[in-house]
Parts: structure tokens; sequence; C-alpha cells
């Protein structure tokens, strides 16, 4: 009997120790959502869109790990987990608000860089629209090109949220369209100076008035809207659409430049079907007097080299106003019968750029200037 109660007395410690374990306080469940929080802030790339915080976070991840690994190693009867599920919740507001402050990050940034790349993409389709009115050369088309490959390379770095890489495409591509920007701009502002405008106006209100006066044929080409105005006594006879040569929007300055001339000129030779090589042709007196005087100024000035030529054979022909011309203006055969029929030797013929500031030209300036205004803000 006295051994039965000495075995009771032994085991009797042993079970109340395994109740006591059974009933030990278990590991908080929290550590398995503050695992799966740092496995977020790793994958959206925390340290680099808030390196400190992330660090700080990080800090007090490993401080908390080893307050539970310490308390792990205890005999299960002594584990305590409440003195840490404090601590274990802060971590987790830190890591959740730290979350939220990287993807609202991430989300302005994304909407700015597409912002930008939107801008980009118009400024580019305006410069590419305006090259196909105004040629402006190989360069040109080469610049826009590159520009274009930055843009899809930019929208294909954001797509996978490499906004660093995404802002170098893009940095490349407004540099690249800037290139392009300065070729274009020169021959537009021509289309968007009032005095310049002017002038041409006068030429062109000097020109229907002598028709009117001398009761005789006259012809104003109209480079901005593409067209040739036949007067007869000073009203509009006929209007024909007419094409150019690619640098056809600059005044010309020397043989070779492929650009149209600009002034006041006449017919000085007929070339009816089969003397010429674009259908029929009439020979303009380019170059006269004025352009003589300006070539050497140009000269004088550096602008072109002291070996140039003047040139000269500009005609108004067929071939079709689609057809590119070195510096010429260019008709459908079928209008160009009914021009030719209609005009003489010594004809006067009157080219400017344009005769309203209201022309495509002067908008397509606008538009231009006004996307660079909003890529610059």
């Amino acid at each position: 009997m006295r051994f039965l109660n000495y075995g009771r007395a032994i085991a009797l410690p042993f079970i109340i120790l395994f109740f006591s374990a059974c009933n030990s306080s278990p590991p908080p469940p929290e550590i398995k959502l503050l695992k799966d929080i740092d496995f977020e802030l790793h994958k959206i790339d925390a340290v680099k869109y808030a390196p400190d915080e992330y660090n700080k976070f990080k800090v007090n991840l490993r401080v908390l790990k080893d307050k539970i690994v310490q308390e792990e190693s205890k005999f299960s009867i002594f584990r305590n987990y409440e003195s840490i599920q404090k601590n274990i919740r802060d971590i987790i507001a830190d890591g959740k608000k730290l979350l939220i402050d990287i993807n609202e990050d991430k989300s302005k940034r994304k909407e700015i860089i597409s912002d930008k790349i939107k801008k980009l993409e118009d400024k580019a389709r305006i410069i590419n629209e305006l090259t196909l009115k105004v040629n402006v050369g190989a360069s040109t088309r080469k610049l826009l090109t590159k520009g274009d490959i930055a843009i899809r390379e930019a929208k294909a770095s954001i797509d996978i949220e490499r906004y660093d890489s995404t802002m170098e495409k893009v940095e490349s591509a407004t540099a690249l369209l800037n290139e392009a920007e300065k070729l274009v701009i020169p021959t537009l502002k021509r289309y968007s100076q009032n005095d310049i405008i002017n002038k041409w106006r006068k030429s062109v209100r000097d020109a229907i008035e002598e028709s009117k006066r001398k009761k005789m044929a006259a012809i104003v080409v109209d480079k901005a809207e593409r067209t040739l105005t036949l007067y007869k006594t000073g009203k509009i006879l006929q209007v024909f659409n007419i094409g150019f040569g690619r640098y056809g929007y600059r005044d010309k300055l020397f043989s070779g430049d492929d650009a149209t001339p600009e002034g006041r000129y006449k017919i000085i030779k007929k070339s009816g079907k089969g003397e010429s090589k674009y259908y029929k042709a009439l020979l303009l007196d380019y170059p006269n007097q004025e352009d003589r005087k300006e070539f050497l100024k140009a000269k004088k000035r550096g602008l072109i080299s002291k070996n140039a030529r003047i040139g000269g054979l500009i005609e108004i022909h067929g071939g079709g106003e689609d057809s590119t011309t070195n510096g010429c203006i260019a008709l459908e055969n079928s209008h160009m019968d009914e021009l030719f029929d209609k005009v003489a030797i010594g004809t006067p013929v009157t080219i400017v750029g344009a005769t309203s500031i209201e022309n495509e030209l002067y908008f397509g300036l606008k538009e231009l200037e006004g996307n660079s205004n909003l890529i610059k803000r």
C-alpha cells in the first residue's frame, strides 16, 4: 500500500506536466501573415521604392524572429508568446502601411510615366504628319524611327513595372523627338509669321490687280494650300491641286536644294505634248533679278556654299500632283491640258508660301508647340 502511494506521488507531477504542456501557449497565428507581408514587400521591390522604411521593417522583423526563436527554445510548459503579441501587431501594421504606400507610389509613377508616353506618341504623330507635308530629309525620318522604337520599349518596360528602365527610354525618346522637331520648326515658322505672310498677300493682290487692269490671265501658286489658281481679268477662273518637290515648302536658295522658288515670275516657254518628259510644261524665268540678288546675299552671309550655283529650269508641268519634282510645280495631265490652253508666253506667275495665317502648317506648328509645352510640365 505504501508502495502504491509512493508511485502515485511520482506519477502525479508528470501527469500535471503533461496536461500543462497540452495547455501551453501556441505560436501566434499572425506569424504567417507577417511572412506573407514580408514576401509581398520583397516581390514589389520595397528596397528600391522605400529603402529606409523597408530596412526598418526588416530590422524589426529580425528582432522579432530572435524573440520567437528564444521563446521556442524553452520547454513548452514555459513558453509564453503573449509578451511579443503587441510587437507582432505593430510590425504587421507597419508592413501593411508600407505595402499600401509603395503600391500607391508605383501607381502614381505609372500614371505620370504613362502620361509622358502618351504625349510623346502624340508628338511623334504630329511630327510624322508634318514631315509628310514638309519633307525635311532622311535625318528627320531616322530620328523619328529611333524615337518610335524608344517609345515602344518604354511601353514594354512599364507593363512589367520596370519604371527606372521606362524613364530611361522616355528620356531617350524625348531627346530624339526634340532633335526631329528642331529640323522641322524652321520651315514651319515661315508660315506663321505675319510679316512674311503680309508680304505674300501683297504679291497676290498685286498679281490679281494686274490681271484685272490688263484684262489678262495670271497664275497664283499657294504652297500651303497646294493649289494653283488661274485668274482672268482679276477673277478666279479655275483652281487646280498641285504637287512639288520634297523640299517644296522652302524658298529656293541654290541649285539642287529641291525647293520651289517664291516670287513674281512669267512664262517664257511652252512645251507641248512630246516636247517635255513631263507631258506638257510651262518654263518660268527663274532666276529673276530678285532671286540673283538674294542668292548673292546668302553666299556673303555663309548660308550657302561659295561653290553653289543658283539653278534654273523651274517649270509648271504635268506628271501628276503626287509626282516628286526637283522644285517644279506638278499638275495632273488633264489639268495641265486645261491650263496650257489658257495661258501664253508672258503670263505672270506668282508663287507664295501662304495667303493666310490660318494655314495647315501654322496649325501644325501650334499643335507641335502645344504638345512640347505639355511634355515640359
